[in-house]
């Protein structure tokens, strides 16, 4: 027992040797369950799905049509003959849909093609490529095709085999449909297609002293058929509209556009909405804007015999272009009117003398016609001295006959103007002799004697026509001369100096319409039109549609005019375009292949495990698409005015006003990018209640009577921006909203309302040292679209005692208001090429560029401050760096 435990010992220091036992590892994946399953096959839904797509996809690359195509039968080449005028343009996208398949189905013939409004030299055969590059680049043209021209070009071409032709007219019959017609028969095998509605025209305006009475025109009468046509401002804004209808049987409709005087002189053209053609779009010219005129008359026989009245011609001659009132001379002056016309007033007296100088100073114009009651003698208000009495030619008692009218000299406004031989003058009031007649004579009799005379005074004029204003003294007011005098009479009252209209002898073209009527710049090689030549020119190749002469005296050349009618095509066994049009599937079939294949990869990634829950994955993707989305939207103009340096405007919630903001500032930006290192991108237009102004340096605040009153919160923004630095240039348009400045000014009532809450610091007129003078141009004035307004700015702190020029403000030194009301928006407006939208008055193209500077004078002073007023310091800084 002793031993036991060495026994122990020993069994613990030597182990016993192991025992091996056979264990197989593979026994412990026995029971073992696999959760994630593999089908043995593929489910038979999502190879059908598999199979769908493939076949779209294999169907799509055979290139498969919907319709029925045009057949091109026969071996000889393909001619096309298109129409491609103005009455074209409608359902051109159709059109080219056939083009298309017809190249579709010629194979690799040779192609022809004939375009009746572009002809370009002898027919030529072109290969499938070229012809299909070519016939894609062809568009409508502004003005008639001519199928005459096309037949002879057809007629003289020699093809090897029979061509198949096919002419894809425009459905209107010109004259010369069945010549051409004949033509292409004799030369080939024909076929005509005319689209299934054709073209509509739009006839001129006629101005009724409340609207636009409009009357279209359509080729056929059958059926009723409502359209609208509507008046198009010159940003292209509808203005109004109104439904115009034909009646069954009746190829003209008429409908009438109801607008005040001041919506119809923002009327650049009318048009039939939804055609889409030159011939549907009717341009106003300088006539389209509108002025008020005032008539006086001391004759009594307008209500007793209106024939012979004054007041009756000059109402008919004034009609097309103008609003014209009759009334007492101060009532006149009372309504604001642009142009004063005085027939047979011998003298002005009283206070209307007082008056009548005002309103010509002012920028009025008077114009006055002789009379018996003028033989007497006339007063101050006469552009020369006049002889007492009256010459008469052609009497028993006079050796003279009746005088014709001479050419009018080349610095009258009147030159250009055709002189008609019938117009002849019996009697007249003569001038006195003087220096001052042959340079204030705007037109003369053969004899060198005066007609129209007249001088400057002030802003305005005073023109003497020296007859009478009915045909008692002469055959003028008989003739389409004297509207065209009147014509351009009125354009002076709109601020066009007396010099540009002396320069339209020939008529420059300035914006062309194209085929779908849309504005286009003018192509340079297009010549001008003689303005004796212009009411007789028809729209062509040489001179399409648009708008000839100058700024501020635009004439219109359009495609209808008021005699002009729409015949239907009579073309035997022709085919509408709906009937062979085809529609090729290929894009949709790829389309839709597509989306299935998408989709299949979705269903294999579910099928897969990788999509557990689809519906939480598409709840997530889509809250993650919405969410950025819509604070981008919300904050995509703070972002716009954060990564640039922007010019703005505020917002007044009026179309016209903002429209003309945006415009100036981009002609603002425009002179920006030229001439300085500043490249402003697009302006903003910034809404008081919602958007940030502090990215903003400058902002252009126009007044309108018509804006809302501001809230405390628009308030409060508006107090904090200025402290902070910011400048608000409020600009109260005296001249563009009302005939005078002042007080009374509807643009500055405005400013004193929406002001009222403000705290605006202390004002000062523009000092002559003022920073705003000198900080890119030196300035003396500040003009913009009219002249003469005061600038006012922050006021500077008063000099110090030693007589020192007044210090800088603190800060970065510039003013948080600046005010003025020359309407510097309306001076810097330009469209979308660069040309401005408005005549600065009366300094024109001059004032335009000072108002210029100005602009680019303000935007550097908002963005640099003071920096100017530094140069005082200059000595100081280089005395201490030479030491």
């Amino acid at each position: 027992m002793a031993v036991l435990p060495l026994l122990w010992w020993l069994l613990k220091v030597t182990p016993p040797q192991p025992r091996r036992i056979a264990f197989p590892p593979l026994r412990l994946l026995l029971g073992l369950r696999n959760d994630e399953q593999t089908p043995a096959h593929t489910p038979w839904w999502l190879l059908l799905l598999r199979l769908v797509a493939a076949g779209l996809l294999i169907a799509a690359l055979s290139d498969p049509l919907l319709g029925r195509a045009p057949v091109v039968s026969g071996s000889g080449p393909l001619v096309l003959v298109i129409d491609n005028g103005w009455t074209a343009a409608k359902g051109w996208d159709e059109r080219q849909g056939v083009i298309a398949d017809l190249l579709r189905g010629a194979g690799e013939r040779p192609v022809a093609i004939v375009a009746t409004a572009s002809l370009s030299g002898p027919l030529s055969l072109l290969d499938a490529g070229t012809a299909a590059r070519s016939l894609r680049e062809l568009t409508p043209m502004p003005w008639p095709g001519d199928r005459s021209a096309a037949a002879a070009t057809v007629t003289r071409a020699h093809f090897a085999a029979k061509p198949q032709i096919f002419w894809l007219s425009d459905g209107i019959e010109d004259g010369s449909g069945k010549k051409l017609a004949e033509a292409l028969a004799k030369t080939g095998s024909l076929r005509i297609f005319t689209p299934h509605i054709a073209a509509m025209g739009l006839l001129p305006p006629v101005r009724d002293g409340t609207g636009f009475a409009m009357t279209a025109v359509r080729p056929d009468n059958a059926g009723q058929r409502e359209v609208m046509v509507a008046a198009i401002g010159r940003n292209g804004e509808i203005l109004s509209d109104a439904p115009l209808s034909f009646k069954t049987g009746a190829n003209l409709g008429k409908a009438h556009i109801a607008l005040p005087l001041e919506v119809r002189n923002q009327t650049a053209r009318l048009e039939i909405r939804g055609e889409d053609s030159a011939g549907a779009v009717q341009l106003l010219d300088s006539g389209g804007v509108e002025r008020r005129a005032g008539i006086v008359s001391a004759s009594t026989a307008e209500n007793e015999q209106p024939l012979l009245s004054d007041v009756y011609y000059l109402e008919r001659a004034l009609a097309p272009f103008a609003e014209a009132e009759k009334n007492t001379i101060s009532g006149l002056i009372a309504r604001h009117v642009s142009v004063l016309f005085l027939a047979d007033i011998g003298k002005v007296g009283g206070s209307d003398a007082d008056a009548v100088n005002k309103f010509v100073n002012k920028g009025g114009v008077l114009v006055r016609f002789a009379g018996p009651r003028m033989t007497g003698g006339a007063d101050a208000l006469v552009p020369v001295p006049l002889r007492a009495g009256g010459r008469y030619l052609g009497s028993a008692m006079a050796w003279d006959k009746p005088q014709k009218l001479a050419p009018f000299p080349a610095s009258s406004p009147f030159n250009g103007l055709a002189v008609p031989d019938e117009v002849t003058v019996s009697r007249q009031i003569l001038a006195e002799p003087s220096a001052e007649l042959l340079d204030r004579s705007w037109a003369r009799l053969s004899d060198g004697t005066p007609l129209v005379t007249a001088r400057q005074q002030g802003q305005g004029w005073i023109i003497l026509f020296h007859v009478t204003a009915s045909p008692a003294w002469s055959t003028l007011p008989l003739s389409g001369l004297y509207v065209d005098m009147l014509k351009r009479i009125l354009a002076l009252s709109a601020g066009t100096p007396a010099g540009n209209l002396a320069r339209l002898s020939s008529l420059a073209p300035i914006n062309m319409l194209d085929g779908f009527g849309h504005a286009v710049p003018a192509p340079p090689e297009l010549l001008p039109i003689a303005a004796k030549d212009f009411a007789n020119t028809e729209v062509s190749a040489k001179h399409p549609p648009g708008l000839y002469g100058a700024r501020g005296v635009e004439n219109a050349l359009n495609v209808m005019g008021a005699h002009d009618t729409l015949l239907p095509l009579d073309a035997a066994g022709a085919r509408n375009y709906g009937e062979v049009h085809t529609l090729a599937l290929e894009p949709w079939l790829l389309a839709l292949g597509a989306a299935l294949l998408c989709l299949d990869g979705l269903i294999a990634l579910w099928l897969r495990g990788y999509l557990p829950n689809l519906r939480m994955s598409a709840a997530t993707v889509l809250v993650l698409l919405a969410v950025p989305l819509h604070a981008r939207a919300d904050d995509a103009k703070n972002i716009q005015a954060a990564l640039d340096t922007r010019l703005a405007y505020v917002e007044t919630g009026l179309a016209d006003v903002d429209q003309v903001s945006k415009a100036g500032l981009s002609g603002l930006g425009l002179a920006l990018r030229q001439r300085t290192s500043y490249e402003p991108p697009d302006p903003l237009g910034v809404d008081l209640a919602h958007d940030d102004l502090s990215f903003y340096p400058l902002l252009y605040w126009p007044m309108d009577p018509r804006e809302k009153n501001l809230t405390p919160a628009e308030l409060s923004k508006i107090s904090d921006y200025m402290r902070l630095g910011g400048t608000i240039l409020f600009d109260t348009r005296d001249l563009t909203l009302g005939a005078v400045r002042g007080s009374s000014n509807p643009g500055e009532q405005t400013l004193r309302r929406l002001t009222a809450g403000l705290d605006l610091p202390p004002l000062e007129p523009v000092p002559a040292d003022h920073v705003l003078t000198k900080s890119f141009y030196i300035l003396r004035d500040f003009p913009g679209r009219w002249e003469g307004g005061q600038l006012w700015v922050e006021a500077l702190p008063p000099a110090d005692r030693n007589g020192d020029a007044a210090p800088a403000r603190g800060g970065d030194g510039v003013s948080p208001v600046i005010i003025g009301g020359n309407d510097w928006a309306g001076a810097w407006a330009v469209d979308g090429n660069g040309r401005p939208l408005s005549e600065p008055v009366p300094g024109g193209d001059n004032q335009r560029e000072m108002a210029l500077r100005f602009g680019i004078n303000l935007v550097m002073y908002a963005l640099t401050g003071n920096y100017k007023t530094d140069q005082v310091h200059a000595p100081a800084l280089l005395e201490r760096l030479g030491k």
